[in-house]
C-alpha cells in the first residue's frame, strides 16, 4: 500500500513538471516566427527645423517602454526606402539623451503588406501629421500618379489628356500617358469666385514609365493652390 502511494505520487509530480514545462514552452517566443507587421515608405514633405532631422521609428509597450524598429533622417522632399514596422501604434520620435518624445504617430493594421506614410509638419504644435497611403487599396503602381488635395478649394488636375477635379481632402489615382516624345503637359488650378480658371501649375513633365509620381496640393496665399511633385522608384510589390 505504502509502495503504491508512493508511485502515484511520483507519477503526479511528474505529470505536473510535464504539463508546467509544456505550458512554458508554448508561452515562451518562437524565435523562428517573424513578427507581424508592415513594410513602410516615408515620404517627408518638409521637416520641422528645415534641415536634416534624425528621428526614430518607435512603439511603446504597455508598461511604458520604447521598442525601436529603426532610425532615419527626416529632410525635406524625402522618400526613404522600405522599412519594416510591427502591427500597432508606431510612433515618430526624438531623441534626447536617453529620453523619446513622440512627434508624430500612426497604426499599422494587420491586413496592411506596403503602406505609404506621408508626414506634413505641423509648424505650430510642432508635429508631424501622418497620412497612410495604403497603395495595394488605390491601386497606385508604377506608370500612374497619386493626387491628394491638402487645400480648402477644389482644384482641377490634367495630366496628357486626362483631368480630374480633386476635391479638399480627396485623393485621386490617374494612370499617365505621355505623347510621342515621352513628355506628357501637367496642368493645375482651380475656378476663383467668378468662376474664372486661375492657373497654378504648367509644365510640360517629363514621364519615366518605371516611376510612380506623387501630386501634392497645397493652399498658396497668392495663386490659391501650390503643386509638389516627387516622383518614386520600385519596388511597388
Amino acid at each position: 500500500m505504502i509502495l503504491r502511494y508512493a508511485a502515484s505520487c511520483i507519477l503526479f509530480i511528474l505529470a505536473t513538471l510535464f504539463l508546467t514545462e509544456e505550458s512554458r514552452a508554448q508561452e515562451a517566443p518562437d524565435p523562428e516566427k517573424k513578427e507581424e507587421g508592415a513594410m513602410v515608405r516615408i515620404v517627408c514633405v518638409q521637416s520641422l527645423n528645415g534641415k536634416d532631422e534624425a528621428v526614430t521609428l518607435a512603439k511603446k509597450t504597455e508598461d511604458g517602454k520604447w521598442i525601436e524598429s529603426g532610425d532615419l533622417t527626416l529632410n525635406s522632399t524625402l522618400i526613404t526606402d522600405w522599412i519594416p514596422v510591427p502591427v500597432g501604434l508606431n510612433h515618430i520620435v526624438r531623441k534626447k539623451g536617453a529620453e523619446l518624445t513622440s512627434i508624430g504617430s500612426f497604426t499599422i493594421s494587420t491586413t496592411m503588406k506596403r503602406v505609404i506614410l506621408i508626414l506634413l509638419p505641423d509648424m505650430e504644435k510642432k508635429v508631424y501629421r501622418v497620412q497612410l497611403v495604403d497603395s495595394a487599396k488605390l491601386d497606385f503602381q508604377k506608370g500612374k500618379a497619386l493626387v491628394v488635395n491638402y487645400s480648402k478649394i477644389t482644384a482641377f488636375v490634367k495630366m496628357g489628356k486626362k483631368t480630374n477635379t480633386v476635391a479638399s481632402g480627396q485623393q485621386v489615382v490617374e494612370t499617365i500617358t505621355a505623347d510621342a516624345d515621352g513628355m506628357y503637359p501637367m496642368l493645375v488650378g482651380h475656378l476663383d469666385a467668378d468662376k474664372n480658371t486661375v492657373l497654378c501649375y504648367d509644365h510640360r513633365v517629363s514621364f519615366n514609365p518605371n516611376t510612380r509620381t506623387f501630386i501634392l496640393l497645397f493652399p498658396d496665399p497668392d495663386t490659391g493652390l501650390r503643386a509638389m511633385t516627387l516622383s518614386e522608384f520600385g519596388p511597388f510589390e
